[in-house]
């Protein structure tokens, strides 16, 4: 038994197409055969060589499944594939009115303790904030596969911002639920 060649792309290693919109389902099924045709206990009897690529692969293989199965990993991937480096990403400008809505937005969230019904009012924002995120994604996907990387860039940027509020609601919902019990 070999293993397959570790220089692969994370879309070449799953047999999947380099698309930012990706079939979650046949990811989560690909990801599920090659763990288990590539899982180190496989390779227990195999060289030491071979043990260690075992070992190597499936890390790279659970590597590229965080990667590609969240979309904002998967749009930097997209980017560095194509060539732009983290500095080349988060050297984009974002538009002051874009700032001033995050600074809008987090100045509500840190509110919603103080309305009447903050679960609610949690619940409002975060589908909002997904109502962007979905937007920026198609924005994305459009700069992309235009091949406009400095607009997809962009929208990688923004989509980290709302990213970073949608983690910050989710603490915030931990802390309400605590409150609770």
């Amino acid at each position: 038994m070999s293993l397959p060649e570790l220089q692969k792309s994370y879309f070449q290693l799953f047999d999947l197409p380099e698309n930012f919109a990706l079939d979650q389902a046949q990811l989560g099924e690909r990801y599920r055969e090659l763990q288990k045709e590539l899982h180190p206990d496989r390779y227990a009897s195999g060289s030491a060589h071979e043990q260690r690529l075992a070992v190597q692969y499936s890390a790279l293989i659970n590597e590229a499944y965080a990667t590609l199965r969240k979309a904002l990993p998967r749009a930097l991937y997209l980017l560095k594939l194509a060539g732009m480096s983290k500095e080349d990403i988060s050297g984009q400008k974002v538009d002051g009115s874009f700032l001033m809505a995050q600074m809008d937005l987090r100045e509500n969230l840190m509110m919603l303790d103080e309305t009447g019904d903050p679960e609610a009012a949690l619940e409002h924002f975060v589908t909002e904030i997904d109502v962007d995120v979905k937007q920026l994604h198609r924005e994305f996907s459009r700069a992309f596969s235009a091949g406009e990387l400095t607009s997809a860039a962009g929208a990688c940027v923004k989509l980290q911002y709302l990213e970073k509020l949608l983690e910050e609601a989710e603490q915030m919902e931990s802390r309400l639920i605590d409150n609770q019990n």
